[in-house]
């Protein structure tokens, strides 16, 4: 009778790891910030997607996002409920026409920033067309557009449904709902800029941009790593005296 339990239980512990994992891959975002600033910090692009998955029962959980091909990962993070800010270990890889950054996120909100660099020709008229490639249906997408300082003649493309000045910068900003997965939503941006030089006088560094919190990069990836660390071992554990419980009861 121990017997039989000791695989039952077993049993369930692999079956709720299997159903939080097939559960994690098909998640659901409920709102989805994408910010583009190019020329911000840097001669190319910075691209911020923030936000948060619906279901927090499925977290912590591996997923992935789809970004430009050879797009230079700054920040792959997470945000746990007292604010705290945990950078994850990621991998990135072709994925076609973009490159799919996969990720274990501990809590359902998510922080993914990084570079690109369109601009190839060093020339005053400058274009470039972004395409946000939904990974995970959404109930709401926000995107921002920033102009950049010194930009004359700046279009975006579609046309904005706002328009709003902060800190001294000019935002275009859009709203969509309803978002599905697998959407792919094009922005082109238009404008004359007569030097080279970033919006902001800084050497570009991880965890700037639109962040309402802060903490230090590589404190956060150790702990995480050790609590991952931690997790297997547990399981191993569970499982060792699972083992010897059926082998005593013999």
């Amino acid at each position: 009778m121990k017997k039989g339990m000791a695989f039952y239980y077993l049993s369930v512990l692999f079956i709720l790891l299997y159903i939080n994992q097939a559960g994690a891959s098909d998640l659901s975002i409920g709102r989805m910030r994408v910010a583009v600033w190019p020329e911000y910090d840097d001669p190319g692009i910075l691209v911020i997607y923030d936000g948060r998955f619906k279901d927090e029962g499925l977290f912590p959980a591996e997923t992935t996002f789809l970004v430009p091909k050879n797009a230079a990962i700054s920040d792959a993070c997470s945000l746990s409920p007292k604010g705290q800010h945990f950078c994850q270990l990621y991998k990135q890889k072709n994925a076609g026409d973009a490159d799919e950054v996969r990720l274990k996120l501990p809590y359902p909100n998510f922080y993914l920033s990084f570079h690109i660099n369109p601009f190839k020709e060093k020339k005053e008229s400058k274009d470039f067309t972004y395409t946000v490639h939904m990974n995970h249906a959404a109930d709401k997408l926000e995107v921002d557009i920033q102009r950049p300082l010194r930009a004359e003649a700046f279009k975006a493309t579609p046309q904005a449904s706002e328009v709003s000045e902060k800190k001294g910068f000019e935002h275009y900003l859009y709203l969509f709902e309803n978002v599905s997965k697998g959407k792919a939503v094009d922005f082109k941006v238009e404008y004359v800029k007569k030097d080279s030089k970033p919006s902001i006088d800084i050497k570009y560094s991880p965890m700037s941009g639109p962040k309402t919190w802060s903490s230090p990069y590589e404190t956060p990836r150790r702990v995480s790593a050790i609590l991952y660390t931690a997790g297997v071992l547990g399981l191993l554990l569970v499982i060792g005296l699972l083992w010897f419980v059926f082998k005593k009861k013999r």
